[in-house]
């Protein structure tokens, strides 16, 4: 989106935000280069000149004497599955069975435009959501993209965007977990009808698209063979073969509205210690466990015990009950253990994916970590 536009709408939306009239007196423009030192950013946001802003871009407002620190997010018009990951597999030789946005599973990264946007709109209506969002202020739209102009919270504590970060404290796991779970028990009465959100996947969907977890297993081990070992890819295949058998307990859970790429990479604390969920690109309808088997992936190791795993699944279903959605104790579990293989086999073999293009150091570490969740969860399949 053009500098020009961002300049030309947020007055307009700031000043109807705090009832007086605003200037925009700071702005960070991409260095002009940008593009031609990161060419997925061209894949991602299309062409760009000298005057456009990607991403997050941080700007100072004024309102009267006050200044006011947001910032701006701008959204892709097209989702990653139609734009940065057929790129990765042009670009690095990925042999998929059919493009990559084909398949009923990767929804999830198609038609994304206006997806966060309708998340932070929707929250006005919905204060369990807006409590873990940083300030919205509005959307400015123009040429079907859409910038939401945000308050900036400042430095989150356990955020990091790299995914440098491996580990949170036991209580910040479960603070996050609550404030999710809240999200999902709020939404459950009407996911199923929101038009903006893809749909659900359930057993014969995930099944349906074992070619590409095939494909994407096979590539992985070509490429990252220290990684994705023979005793791994036996393991995956496993899983795949057998999605008939464990997926059913996942189509069991209710609908909810998932953040669906719930880690550190996009979730923190702000200095009042208060969870911030932060890029909604991904958001889905799903099982509650979703988010759940994300988190605990991303935050957990291959030393993580089955104590722990049932704690942190015992507060988000103590949590979802808390707050008016009430789940069988051996029925939650399952769907997690579910969940945690769909993580397995979905979302990591996505990460493996965007691996061949980005150095991301949290890849080998949570592909340990999936593998271990999934062994220790197989109790609750019985």
């Amino acid at each position: 989106m053009e500098f020009s536009e961002i300049a030309a709408g947020l007055p307009h939306i700031m000043s109807e935000a705090l009832g007086q009239p605003v200037t925009v007196i700071d702005i960070d423009r991409p260095p002009p280069a940008a593009h031609e030192e990161q060419p997925w950013l061209a894949a991602k946001y299309g062409p760009a000149g000298d005057d456009d802003l990607h991403g997050v871009t941080p700007l100072t407002v004024t309102a009267g004497e006050r200044a006011l620190d947001l910032v701006i997010k701008v959204n892709p018009v097209h989702g990653i599955g139609e734009t940065l990951i057929p790129w990765i597999c042009d670009t690095y030789d990925v042999d998929l069975p059919a493009p990559y946005a084909t398949f009923h599973s990767t929804r999830e990264v198609v038609g994304t435009g206006a997806r966060e946007a309708n998340v932070y709109d929707l929250s006005i209506q919905m204060p369990e959501l807006m409590t873990i969002l940083p300030p919205y202020y509005g959307t400015i739209m123009a040429d079907s993209e859409r910038a939401v102009v945000l308050g900036d919270v400042g430095p989150l504590a356990g955020l990091d965007a790299g995914g440098r970060i491996d580990h949170w404290s036991p209580d910040h796991i479960d603070a996050a977990l609550r404030g999710i779970a809240a999200v999902h028990a709020a939404s459950a009465p009407i996911a199923a009808e929101v038009p903006w959100l893809p749909p659900r996947t359930d057993t014969a969907t995930i099944a349906g698209d074992a070619s590409l977890w095939r494909a994407l297993l096979a590539d992985a081990a070509a490429r990252l063979p220290d990684i994705v070992t023979p005793d791994v890819v036996a393991r995956r295949t496993q899983l795949i073969d057998t999605v008939a058998v464990w997926h059913p307990a996942k189509d069991a859970m209710p609908t909810v509205i998932t953040h669906n790429d719930f880690n550190q990479r996009n979730v923190g604390f702000d200095a009042d210690g208060r969870v911030i969920a932060l890029d909604w690109e991904l958001t889905r309808r799903d099982s509650p466990q979703r988010d759940v088997a994300e988190l605990l992936t991303f935050l957990l190791d291959d030393n993580a015990t089955a104590e722990q795993l049932l704690h942190h699944a015992e507060t988000h279903r103590t949590a979802l009950g808390a707050t008016g959605m009430s789940l069988d104790r051996e029925a939650y579990l399952a769907a997690l253990a579910a969940d945690l293989r769909c993580e397995a086999i979905d979302r990591v073999g996505m990460q493996l994916l965007l691996e061949a293009a980005f150095d991301l150091p949290y890849v080998p570490r949570v592909n340990r970590t999936v593998d271990h969740l999934v062994r220790l969860s197989e109790p609750w399949l019985a």
